[in-house]
């Protein structure tokens, strides 16, 4: 395992902050589980608020991090509820996170995980046909007491 798989699998990401929170309430929060390396706590630029709502914490070793996220995630602080979970990279975060389209539409995926050409042409197919689909055709008409 490299040196950056190590250090993503050692650090969390928290969402759900209160604009309260500091980095200082963090490492009193988290420090139980493990030698904490690194607390970010992203300034937000563009409103008054002292952050963005979400930190990365950077543990000494992976299994720190599990703790934490096992003993955290869906906790309470500062009257929030907390969402901890592994941090994944910026391009793990973009391709499946922030897509704005089906994850089955990348080319890459589709190179990863379609075993041949007939699995490529039946997906193509379904989504030709997805997107002529009407869930509310046949239904206009269908209204209590008109059967």
């Amino acid at each position: 395992m490299s040196v950056q798989e190590t250090r993503l699998k050692s650090t969390i990401f928290i969402s759900g902050l209160d604009p309260t929170v500091t980095t200082e309430d963090l490492h009193y929060a988290f420090v139980p589980f493990g030698d904490i390396v690194d607390i970010q706590l992203p300034k937000d630029e563009k409103s008054n608020e002292p952050h963005r709502g979400f930190a990365l914490i950077e543990f000494e070793t992976p299994l720190d991090a599990e703790a934490a996220i096992d003993n955290m995630n869906q906790a309470q602080l500062n009257g929030r509820t907390l969402k901890v979970t592994v941090s994944k990279s910026q391009k793990q975060r973009f391709d499946i996170q922030n897509a704005k389209v089906a994850l089955w539409h990348s080319e890459s995926w589709m190179q990863e995980h379609v075993v041949d050409e007939s699995d490529r042409r039946a997906v193509e197919e379904s989504t030709a046909q997805a997107e002529g689909f009407d869930a509310m055709q046949g239904l206009e008409n269908d209204t209590p007491g008109n059967s």
